[in-house]
């Protein structure tokens, strides 16, 4: 009796075990109306791979609009503010607004200089000096003083000085422009020399027109640096956005001045300050679609180049526009004080960037 009684009781709960298992299955197979193969389906293996894969990367098949967003409102504002504060600068083509143009065109070649020599070209050296700095650094230990040095970012400068001088040597060549022989032209007589304004005019148009170019590029940069900072945060993109924001009001009020003595109307100025901001959505839209990847081509190219249109158009175009003429003392003071007020204002902001 006890050795029946110890073979039937473990098939009984054999028994009650599997009617158990069986009937919860049959349960939850019911509850989601799913066929009992269905675990082992295409679909389902489809359904689990793609919740197993949304789980592990959640952002790789979904563009981020929110980031493109953000990042193209702060360049359309960085854009937008100085554009609305030239409408309060009274200057045009006249006569008698010119003392007041040259000083504004000092202030310009003061932050075209400043612009170059302390931002653009320190944020260049920074990045060359960032990717092999260690490198260089322990090269002078093994190859004495007089090892190599990197001149990436000079030759960049010097590239875009020559640049520039190869374009304006171009366009006076095709235009027929002789602008260095003023003395020459003042022995002409009245027929010969009403025309020597329209040279002159030409010539500075060339001057306006390169500063376009230079602007143009350097609202791409900006684009960038805003692009690749709300990439790395939205706090991180806000910071950036106010200090080009404090950058780019000096910068355009200089441009604007440049434009309006290159024999622009205000209107057309102004227009033409606009259409440099396209410059600044490219190369923000460009940023975010590279995910910041093509900085190193910026730093070694882009901003070393700027720098040096910048240095050309100061130091050929809108400082010898201020040597003609200057003849009253008191003008020439405001017009130096400008230039270093230009100056200056770029050494702030070079402190807190």
């Amino acid at each position: 009796m006890y050795s029946l009684r110890r073979k039937v009781l473990p098939c009984v709960i054999l028994a009650c075990v599997t009617v158990a298992v069986l009937g919860h299955s049959h349960s939850h197979s019911h509850s989601h109306e799913e066929p009992p193969a269905f675990k082992y389906s295409k679909s389902a293996n489809e359904q689990y791979k793609k919740g197993e894969d949304k789980a592990s990367n959640p952002e790789v098949n979904e563009p981020d609009y929110d980031l493109y967003v953000k990042a193209l409102g702060s360049t359309l504002f960085i854009s937008i503010v100085p554009f609305f504060l030239l409408f309060f600068i009274p200057i045009d083509g006249t006569v008698e607004k010119q003392p007041l143009l040259k000083v504004l065109l000092s202030f310009a070649s003061g932050g075209l200089l400043g612009d170059a020599f302390l931002h653009l070209i320190p944020h260049a050296l920074t990045s060359s000096s960032g990717e092999g700095g260690h490198s260089h650094s322990h090269s002078h230990s093994h190859e004495g003083e007089h090892g190599p040095h990197d001149i990436t970012v000079g030759l960049g400068v010097l590239g875009g000085i020559i640049t520039f001088l190869v374009v304006e040597k171009f366009v006076r060549m095709f235009d027929g422009g002789h602008g260095h022989s003023h003395a020459a032209d003042k022995k002409k007589n009245d027929d010969k020399s009403k025309k020597k304004p329209k040279n002159k005019k030409e010539e500075i148009k060339i001057a306006g027109y390169l500063n376009l170019a230079a602007d143009f590029t350097h609202n791409f940069t900006d684009g960038l640096a805003i692009g690749a900072s709300f990439i790395a945060g939205q706090s991180i993109g806000l910071i950036t956005t106010i200090t080009i924001l404090l950058h780019e009001i000096p910068h355009e009020i200089g441009d604007f001045a440049i434009l309006v003595q290159s024999g622009c109307s205000r209107r057309k100025a102004m227009l033409l300050q606009l259409v440099t901001a396209f410059g600044a959505f490219s190369g923000t839209f460009i940023s975010i679609y590279l995910q910041g990847s093509g900085d190193g081509l910026v730093s070694s190219l882009i901003l070393p180049f700027t720098a040096g249109g910048f240095i050309y158009i100061a130091t050929v175009s809108v400082i010898p526009e201020l040597l003609e003429g200057s003849t009253k003392l008191s003008q020439s003071i405001k017009e130096i004080l400008a230039l270093l007020a230009g100056v200056y204002m770029m050494v702030i902001i070079a402190q807190y960037e």
